[in-house]
């Protein structure tokens, strides 16, 4: 950009600076509407990566909204381009309308064709029909067409009437955009939008072909007579009954007479946007469009007893009993959560022996009630067995028992088995000293143990507003009721009174990690609101306050929606919108052609129109009146002054100071940044300030990239600087005059060269330094925006100058902080005056690496050799003073937030020093120690940047070794293979690369081959996740193809200081 300033001297003749006239006027208002679009569009990237990053549930509707809003953005950015230039840019508008339609096809639902047919007897369903009935409907077939197993007669309502229902009543457009408006945040409106829905579903009416179709199809199943027939109306969604269960979700509607079917059938379709449905598919990142609403109609069964039947223990280790819960009558209330069962039983799967059984009346039966019972169980566990068999996996049985003891089977879908190891929770005690026992007893509907603070819901089926949840919350409520699923993904822990471990809740549970104990009796009771607990619900057990002895081995809630189809959607969508490859003005690739994303044609329309607002005149031989200014701090400043904005008297000839503007709001922020303790030096370590060009992004350090050029568009009260400090960029805009009543400041600053997770660190304290000044701050992910409005000149100043020197000691942190302990820390510093923070090295950190993120140390004496990175503080994460600051700060909402990052996307990273590799080999021997998260430790190569390399890594808590590939930040799974890896014993890691083919080894054996679409050239590093603690040693690397190999090998001695055994 600096090639654009020339200067301003004509001849020998030394002129006054020009104002600006009329035409500069006008091409001014059209930069300050490029601005006011630059700073919405940075605010939409901003929400669309929160959202990717948080890992909390949206829509993909309304995902849709804001790549809508972000374009328009942009396409306004680029025509004001054209009225500050007065040129055209059709190939810019080009390639944005490209990327439109790329990423609208990226969030199209997939909505395959399925069948004409409005109904399908079950009897017709067949293999290739499961997406025009759903699983329910398509298992059911295959019991009767493949097994012969008994199940009632019926028919299924297909897919296509379902969206012909939608398509025809304009349902389907109301959906759309009431789903737009969703927050799964907040369950009051989330219960208000479904209920609106719900109800316009009710008052549609039923298209005359499907009518027809559904009558047509029950008259099929008596020959046509009616008047006796009753049905049960039950969903059958696509996704339902799959690897997600959607237990209990959706209505089932029973004893429905034929005249009663349409109706029946919108209840249905309209309990696909319960609260509860909602909540549970957004949690589990499914588009709504993507799981459309098919029927099972089926022929009435008026059972004598009915139940659940489980081939496997669903929360131990017991994989080889049958478990059968049994109660009287329907069975809908023990599903429902709403009764415990009357008949237990455990049967041995490998042959028939009743292991144990419980329930009302057991010990009464007579010999012949006895005999009858046993050869129905013996009926139920021969299908069982047949079914599991079929299927090849634990399954849910729904069956019933007619009045002639007749067997039907009513449902079978996958049963999620969550088998406890023996590190999920500690060796079983009573005795806790200070934490008295408050229950025993009970049924463990999902294991683990957690601590919190109580929520009683008094009553959960009514309409009373549903309260927002803490994130220490453990719900406890009469009944395991299906409704409590909308506070699932928020809620610690869930105990009942009343409920069974056959339940949809319980599923629904397990699904999610939540620890759940059920059937205790008196919880209601017994706990009160607000007090706090510790629930170990393996081993039925609540004590009162936080037993520490206990929850050290809790782990995070289970995120079902990362890595969910919607999840992946978003990220491509963020693949076309987010990545910057133009950060070098000066670079022959600046231009219409390189740009590739929606945020390269955001920073060319920014720069161009810096560009041409500030060389605006050249073509007229006008003067212009932009002036770099001469200033003592390392960035390149030009000013451009509307009126009374500069000293008077000024020249051509004059060197320009920034004491020769005269601005208010300029001088005030000036201070500010040119604040004497604030050293524009050394304000990073220095091993991280010397690699910041590999992170920003490039395999080798670029100069002269942190020179890029601000300005400043300045009156005598007006200033709008924007202003590129390293790698980040602010924008202040700022009105400081006499009149209190207009006088305001904005700021928004976004970017960094850092890791996602350092940058959301350092927006923290941003964000808590600002509030402190009494800034109203927003913050979404890695962007801050805040403003201060209606106080007088000189509070408006001071404010200034405040803003000014937080500017300056933010600069470059996002690539030293590491924890929010820091936070704090250095806010409180701000606020003593100290600016020069972060100077130091860490002592103990290994000195052959860049130590790009996490807590590595070197060696000691009292442990193994080698580089240990040690996540251990990170399961309490931070102290719960700081928790608590940052919470009066931030509020917990963004906290939640960092700990997700810190759950999911926190990567510890060594970068070994002069280890640039293009095609070659190398190997780490690692040791996972410990971790609840994680334990996790793995060999990164190809690195170009702290988010744009691969890694082979291996993880003691899943059994598996997988190669991931991270892409501006986003980790992608590349291969993966489930192989034993112990905890505290070394292994040994060997990566090949040779053109762009990568081979991976574990102990040598070859496990994973991936052929990549780039050059593998980069640097060579350690990585872990979370809170892993492992050790490495014995990094070796071999530089050059197979040919050369062994002339170009290498032994790095700081690497290998000892050998382990496996080397020996």
């Amino acid at each position: 950009m600096v090639t654009f300033f020339k200067s301003q001297k004509t001849g020998d003749a030394c002129l006054p600076l020009p104002d600006m006239d009329p035409e500069q006027v006008g091409r001014y208002r059209h930069f300050r509407a490029l601005l006011a679009n630059n700073r919405a569009a940075l605010t939409l990237m901003a929400d669309l990566e929160q959202m990717y990053y948080d890992n909390r549930p949206f829509t993909i509707q309304f995902v849709e909204r804001k790549r809508n809003q972000l374009f328009s953005e942009v396409d306004a950015m680029v025509q004001s381009l054209s009225g500050v230039s007065g040129k055209t840019y059709e190939r810019l508008s080009g390639m944005l309308e490209g990327l439109r339609h790329y990423s609208k096809d990226e969030l199209k639902a997939d909505i395959p064709p399925t069948t004409e047919a409005l109904t399908m007897p079950i009897d017709g369903i067949e293999e290739d029909h499961d997406r025009a009935v759903g699983a329910k409907a398509a298992n059911l077939a295959r019991m009767r067409r493949e097994l012969a197993l008994p199940t009632p007669n019926g028919f299924a309502i297909t897919t296509t009437a379902y969206r012909l229902f939608l398509i025809e009543t304009g349902l389907a457009a109301y959906i759309d955009e009431a789903l737009a408006e969703l927050s799964a945040d907040d369950p009051a409106a989330l219960e208000a939008i479904g209920s609106k829905i719900r109800a316009r579903i009710m008052e549609s009416p039923l298209p005359a072909t499907i009518h027809a179709a559904m009558e047509e199809a029950a008259g099929n199943l008596t020959n046509g007579t009616w008047s006796n027939l009753r049905l049960a109306v039950r969903s059958s969604a696509i996704g339902e009954d799959s690897e997600i269960s959607f237990a209990g979700q959706y209505t089932s509607v029973l004893n429905v007479p034929v005249s009663d079917l349409a109706e029946a059938y919108k209840q249905v379709v309209a309990s696909k946007y319960s609260a509860s449905a909602l909540s549970y598919r957004l949690h589990h990142g499914v588009d709504d469009r993507e799981t459309p609403m098919a029927v099972l109609v089926l022929e009435m069964i008026q059972p004598r007893l009915s139940g659940v039947l489980y081939t496997a223990d669903s929360i131990g280790t017991d994989q080889d009993s049958i478990r059968i819960s049994a109660v009287h009558g329907l069975g809908d209330a023990l599903v429902g959560g709403d009764a415990s069962p009357q008949r237990t039983y455990r049967i041995d799967k490998n042959e028939f022996r009743i292991l144990d059984m419980g329930g009302i009346g057991i010990a009464d039966r007579s010999p012949v009630d006895a005999s009858s019972e046993a050869e129905s169980l013996r009926e139920l566990w021969d299908s069982a067995k047949l079914l599991e068999n079929h299927f090849q996996r634990p399954l849910d049985i729904e069956w019933a028992l007619d009045g002639s003891n007749r067997l039907f089977l009513l449902q079978a879908r996958p049963l999620l088995v969550i088998e406890e190891t023996a590190d999920q929770g500690p060796e079983p005690a009573h005795d806790y000293p200070g934490h008295p026992m408050v229950i025993e007893g009970g049924k463990c509907a999902a294991g683990g143990v957690v601590a919190g603070r109580v929520l009683i819901l008094k009553n959960t089926e009514t309409d009373d507003p549903i309260p927002r949840l803490d994130p220490d919350t453990i719900l406890v409520a009469c009944t395991a009721s299906t409704s409590i699923t909308p506070w699932i993904g928020k809620a610690k822990g869930i105990i009942t009174d009343i409920g069974s471990v056959a339940s949809h809740l319980a599923s629904v549970a397990r699904e999610f990690g939540v620890p759940a104990l059920f059937d205790t009796q008196t919880a209601t009771a017994t706990l009160k609101d607000g007090q706090q607990i510790t629930l170990w619900a393996s081993k039925a057990r609540v004590y009162r306050g936080v037993v520490e002895e206990l929850t050290r081995g809790m782990r995070p809630v289970k995120r079902p929606i990362f890595a969910s189809p919607m999840h992946l959607r978003l990220q491509r969508l963020l693949d076309l919108t987010s990545p910057l490859n133009l950060t070098a003005p000066d670079s022959p690739q600046f231009t219409q052609e390189g740009c590739r994303t929606v945020h390269d044609i955001i920073r060319y329309c920014h720069e161009m129109s810096v560009r041409e607002m500030f060389r605006f005149g050249e073509s007229t031989g006008r003067l212009r009146a932009a002036m770099r200014l001469k200033v003592s701090i390392p960035i390149q400043l030009y000013v451009l002054d509307l009126g009374h904005g500069l000293r008077r008297g000024l020249t051509t000839c004059d060197e320009i100071n920034a004491h020769d503007v005269v601005s208010a709001p300029f001088r005030a922020l000036w201070r500010g940044l040119s604040h004497p303790c604030v050293n524009w030096t050394s304000t990073i370590a220095v091993g991280a300030h010397n690699f910041m060009s590999l992170m920003a992004g490039g395999a080798m350090p670029q100069q002269g990239r942190l020179g890029e050029a601000s300005y400043a568009i300045v009156s005598a009260d007006y200033m709008n600087l924007s202003a590129r400090f390293g790698y980040h960029f602010a924008t202040v805009d700022a009105l400081c005059g006499t009149d209190t009543e207009h006088n305001y400041v904005n700021l928004q600053f976004a970017g960094g060269a850092g890791a996602y997770f350092g940058r959301t660190l350092r927006i923290q304290y941003m964000a808590a330094v600002l509030k402190r000044l009494g800034f109203e701050a927003s913050v979404k992910g890695d962007l801050i925006e805040a403003s201060m409005a209606r106080l007088d000149q000189a509070g408006m100043e001071e404010a200034l100058d405040q803003l000014g020197r937080l500017l300056g000691t933010s600069r470059l942190l996002d690539m030293a902080l590491n924890s929010p302990e820091q936070v704090v820390s250095l806010a409180d510093a701000f606020f003593q005056g100290k600016y020069d923070i972060l100077e130091r090295e860490r002592e103990d950190g290994p000195k052959d690496f860049h130590l790009i993120t996490g807590n590595w140390k070197t060696g000691k004496p009292d442990m193994e050799q080698g580089v240990l990175q040690d996540g251990s503080n990170f399961g309490s994460w931070i102290s719960a003073g700081v928790s608590q600051a940052m919470a009066r700060v931030m509020g917990k909402r963004y906290q939640e937030l960092l700990d997700n990052i810190g759950a999911y996307y926190y990567f510890p990273l060594a970068i070994a020093k002069e280890s640039s590799m293009a095609e070659g080999m190398a190997r780490v021997m690692v040791k996972p120690l410990s971790g609840y998260i994680d334990q996790a430790g793995g060999l990164a190569f190809a690195i170009r940047d702290w988010g744009n390399y691969f890694v082979f890594r291996i993880n003691a808590l899943e059994d598996n070794a997988i190669l991931f590939e991270f892409r501006n930040g986003k980790r992608i799974e590349r291969s993966n293979v489930e192989t034993p890896i112990s905890s505290g014993q070394w292994h040994r890691l060997r990566v090949e690369t040779a053109d762009h083919h990568i081979r991976a080894f574990l102990e040598d054996n070859l496990l994973l081959e991936y052929t990549a679409d780039r050059d593998l050239d980069g640097y060579v590093g350690l990585w872990t996740k979370a809170d892993s603690v492992t050790l490495f040693n014995g990094l070796f690397l071999e530089r050059g193809t197979a040919q050369s190999l062994l002339q170009a090998q290498i032994t790095l001695k700081t690497w290998n200081s000892t050998k382990s055994k496996e080397d020996q």
